[in-house]
């Protein structure tokens, strides 16, 4: 096992000796099924993660966080930008957009040296990166989960030349959420900017180790 730009990596010895959940987890649809955060309990939490690690996936929705967020959008225009599966925006039932920068050959190589599988992009996420699907939908709410920010040399959290610059979505929006997990996302530049902190919730759930440092950014 390791950690490489944030991303944690399994090896194959521990890849084989977890149960295979897909099949609890998934819907038909490929999207994550949407269970409470006490149903995620039940399951091992290193094969949950390893799910994770082999699907691709980071933040999982609850039916908790999906209420949680929806009493903040309070039916405002909204859209999801680096959707990845697009979990999230399918539960909240709002249009999901994303770079689909994991389909770039560069960032292929990139996944394949770390042994790190990459998203398989479902058909009804919207090829934009984040400021071309603001732009076009001109909404007053954004959300992104788990995402990666702009910076045009790696630094000491989750970002990539290819990444969202999120400070310059304040300008164009009311309200700016961003889900992720302080080790990863808890030195994002974007942070020198007034926001409210939603810490020490249950309801989210990711891949991450630490669950108890899992968060909510809200700005505006």
């Amino acid at each position: 096992m390791s950690l490489t730009n944030g991303i944690e990596v399994f090896n194959e010895e521990r890849l084989k000796k977890v149960k295979d959940i897909s099949g609890e987890l998934l819907l038909p649809n490929g999207k994550l099924k949407l269970l409470s955060y006490k149903d995620y309990q039940k399951f091992e939490f290193d094969d949950l993660r390893i799910f994770c690690h082999q699907y691709a996936r980071y933040g999982l929705p609850t039916i908790e966080l999906i209420n949680y967020l929806n009493n903040i959008i309070k039916g405002r225009s909204c859209i999801e930008i680096g959707s990845g599966h697009g979990d999230l925006g399918y539960h909240l039932k709002i249009p999901m957009t994303d770079n689909k920068a994991q389909l770039w050959p560069i960032i292929r190589k990139h996944y394949e040296r770390m042994g790190q599988p990459i998203i398989d992009y479902p058909d009804d996420i919207e090829e934009l990166d984040a400021l071309e699907a603001v732009t076009k939908y001109n909404p007053k709410v954004v959300i992104g989960s788990w995402v990666t920010t702009y910076s045009p040399t790696e630094k000491n959290y989750s970002s990539s030349p290819f990444g969202i610059k999120e400070d310059k979505i304040l300008n164009y929006v009311e309200t700016l959420i961003l889900i992720g997990n302080l080790e990863s996302h808890g030195k994002k530049p974007i942070l020198k900017f007034g926001h409210l902190l939603i810490k020490d919730a249950p309801f989210i759930v990711s891949r991450a180790k630490k669950q108890k440092y899992n968060v909510i950014y809200v700005w505006g």
